[in-house]
């Protein structure tokens, strides 16, 4: 069979550079999505949304890598000499089942990861709100409460839509606006 090399090249080249700038991409959307993640854990309000997509990205990242090895791999054994040439079927093993890892990585991840901030949020006395309360149009998106009474409250509902970090801090303001109204009612019954 007759490969045009210039062409080959080219391809093998594309690839594995589109491969690697994706997987960049990649990470500095999980960087952004973890540090968001860890903001909304610390900031104490009375509500905060964790995503857990952001858990999928490291076996994309594993995976995306794993195919640019696998170009540039191919790429540079079109220009090996024939003993070389012998090492190609075992670089196809290897990236076969190093994305057959990165595709399990990719589930795996996402539990893991979940587990994790689930387990943070926990331990900052953050509870689930049950499901189909807040957030019921989002999968991987779960509102957490301090208050259980805010996951069934409509003036919330109303505000948390995409479950983005604006939308908590307008919650949260809600719930002061909210909280200084009781205790200005409560102080006036007092008066009386």
């Amino acid at each position: 069979m007759n490969i045009n090399k210039p062409k080959a090249l080219l391809f093998g080249t594309g690839i594995s550079a589109f491969c690697v700038l994706f997987a960049l991409g990649m990470l500095w959307i999980l960087q952004s999505d973890w540090q968001t993640q860890r903001e909304q854990l610390q900031s104490g309000q009375q509500l905060i949304v964790l995503s857990y997509s952001s858990g999928y990205i490291p076996g994309v990242i594993a995976g995306l890598l794993v195919i640019a090895l696998l170009f540039t791999g191919l790429t540079l054994l079109l220009f090996a000499p024939s003993t070389l040439q012998k090492l190609k079927p075992a670089l196809i093993k290897f990236c076969s089942i190093a994305v057959l890892i990165s595709i399990a990585a990719i589930f795996l991840g996402e539990m893991f990861f979940a587990q994790q901030w689930n387990t943070q949020a926990q331990q900052r006395d953050y509870q689930p709100c049950p499901t189909g309360t807040l957030l019921s149009n989002r999968l991987t998106y779960t509102a957490w409460v301090k208050n259980e009474a805010l996951c069934y409250n409509s003036d919330i509902r109303r505000i948390i839509s995409r479950g983005t970090a604006e939308e908590t801090r307008q919650v949260e303001q809600y719930w002061q606006a909210q909280q200084k109204q009781r205790a200005a009612r409560m102080k006036l019954q007092q008066e009386q």
